[in-house]
């Protein structure tokens, strides 16, 4: 999701790829991960919620219901051929739906989205399974949301995967976008989705319920949409959502260190990796950082860590920055069997991919700084070079000159490519959620939340001032999830992101499923033989939601048809 993390500050984007990826991630990595000694009594507090009885509402009056595995036609390399169950569409879209002649000066823009699978669709008692659409391109989503397609048919369900506006193809004005930001805000999005929900009842002549599901992003603008929408979509499975981690909350202060503790954790033994993984790699880190602080241990540095460009280090900062990168990934991504989708299905991960980063650090490395620093290198590997081809890391992109006086189409896709993924506006005009390490149990040096450090960033790179408290103004933290309704919060304790998510039930109709040994809503994927059990159970309380939710709205839309006769 956001300005990546790795920079003295958090808001800071980071220079630094993996091999495969595109820099979108699903939301802010951050410095520094927590050292066991601290995190004990936090993650003994996070495995008691975690294992906690009662944090699910029993549905006594509901059949159990099981994700069914279905067949999907293969490409040539064995993958899944989901678009050719789809049809790509447009709807035309207000650029600003809160005008009051329901139009705005610059017009409208043309939004993407799939229906897929209409076969399974029954008008009389169907329903819609929509995706709400995060910070990438659509067809990420609709290729990994197994969730969807396998339980599709089974509630005579029409698929459809929408598209957020300022992503994939759905970007307005072409190549003048950067003059143009001002329309991209989670506002205008939830209001694109309910523009075309009820475009789509209306081309299928039926009022059914519409059940919306969704990732990180994705699933705290579902958590909003049905919030502010609940008479459009009847209900939300939001999967890794950290909707309560915003600044100015008072039942929920913002905990800036929450993501690096189950960093942290993944690095432990206790979740599946190397003994000596995290003192191991705290000493590896404080090696290199020493080594950074002078030009003869930064060229040392650059040749140990095989850097391409032997200018990339420049300061400590950088060397944090590579690890904070790689690992916050590393770590959302700490699936039990290969996957593309932390890559942008570019090329797979391993499966446990921390286990796989740890493994360098197995060993006693008595005094031996170079071997340390050699198993540094090889740990983060596993992410900057995980198609196994690269012989160095970062290597050099093509320079461009960006000069802000020219014109012409080249220039401006040079300025786009140069801003990177737009997520970074949204965290600066409405998302702020800042990371920190506290310098005394993390593994990387202290860095404190620096809102006005972040202020001067979002207005050198996107020409606006932070709003630290307006997530919590806006959408009300959460005083308003609990007089909410009809919303499930699924987190892994294996996903970073699960600190700063709602992981305990607030009432029966508000419900935290907790997914022990489950990393970035895993829940959400396809089925997989690898799948922890407790992943398969909340796949079916999720499947139990839906299904009373669908009962309810055509029990109230009987109720009512009976009322009027």
């Amino acid at each position: 999701m956001p300005l990546s993390s790795g920079e003295r500050s958090p808001m800071l984007p980071s220079k630094y790829t993996a091999i495969g990826s595109d820099v979108r991630r699903p939301l802010p990595v951050a410095l520094g991960w927590v050292a066991l000694v601290s995190a004990a009594l936090a993650l003994l507090a996070l495995t008691t919620t975690f294992n906690s009885p009662t944090s699910i509402p029993s549905l006594t009056t509901q059949e159990a219901i099981t994700a069914t595995p279905t067949s999907f036609p293969t490409l040539p390399d064995g993958s899944r051929d989901l678009l050719s169950l789809c049809e790509e569409k447009f709807i035309t879209q207000s650029l600003d739906h809160f005008r009051a002649d329901g139009k705005s000066s610059e017009g409208t823009f043309e939004m993407r989205y799939f229906v897929c699978s209409p076969e399974n669709f029954n008008p009389t008692n169907g329903s819609i399974f929509f995706y709400v659409g995060n910070e990438a391109d659509v067809t990420l989503y609709l290729n990994h949301t197994g969730l969807m397609w396998e339980n599709a048919a089974a509630f005579n369900a029409l698929i459809v995967f929408a598209e957020h506006r300022y992503f994939g193809k759905s970007v307005p004005f072409g190549l003048d976008v950067l003059d143009h930001m001002e329309f991209l805000s989670t506002q205008q999005a939830m209001a694109d989705y309910a523009v075309l929900i009820e475009q789509l009842k209306s081309d299928l002549s039926t009022d059914v319920p519409v059940i919306g599901f969704g990732g990180s992003y994705g699933g705290m603008l579902g958590t909003w949409f049905r919030m502010k929408y609940p008479h459009i979509i009847d209900g939300i499975i939001a999967g890794s959502a950290p909707v309560v981690n915003f600044f100015g909350d008072p039942d929920h202060p913002a905990d800036t260190e929450a993501f690096n503790r189950v960093v942290t954790f993944d690095m432990s033994e206790d979740a599946g990796a190397a003994k000596n993984c995290i003192p191991n790699l705290r000493r590896a880190l404080n090696t290199a950082v020493e080594m950074s602080r002078t030009k003869t241990g930064r060229k040392e540095l650059t040749e140990l860590l095989r850097l391409c460009d032997t200018d990339s280090l420049q300061s400590s900062d950088d060397v944090i920055s590579i690890a904070s990168e790689a690992y916050g990934d590393l770590a959302m991504g700490n699936y039990p069997y290969p996957t593309s989708y932390i890559m942008d299905g570019k090329v797979d991960l391993p499966g446990y991919p921390m286990r796989a980063a740890c493994e360098p650090f197995a060993g006693d490395f008595g005094d031996d700084k170079t071997a340390l620093v050699s198993a540094f290198r090889e740990s983060i590997a596993v992410y900057y070079n995980a198609t196994k081809t690269e012989s160095c890391f970062f290597p050099a992109a093509p320079v461009h000159t960006i000069n802000e006086s020219d014109t012409s189409d080249a220039a401006k896709q040079v300025r786009i490519d140069h801003k990177g993924n737009f997520w970074g506006y949204l965290e600066c005009s409405e998302l702020y959620m800042p990371m920190s390490s506290d310098g005394v149990n993390d593994v990387f040096p202290a860095t404190a939340v620096n809102e006005s450090q972040d202020d001067a960033a979002c207005f050198e790179q996107w020409g606006v001032h932070l709003k630290p408290r307006w997530a919590q103004t806006e959408f009300g933290g959460m005083k308003a999830l609990r007089a909410a309704s009809n919303i499930i919060f699924s987190n892994g304790n294996f996903d970073p992101w699960s600190g700063l998510g709602v992981l305990e039930s607030l009432s029966p109709s508000v419900v935290a499923v907790p997914v022990p040994g489950g990393a970035h809503h895993l829940d959400l994927f396809f089925t997989h033989p690898l799948d922890p059990s407790a992943v398969t159970e909340a796949r079916k309380t999720e499947l139990k939601f839906v299904r009373q939710w669908i009962d309810e709205f055509y029990a109230f839309k009987q109720e009512v048809t009976a009322t009027d006769l």
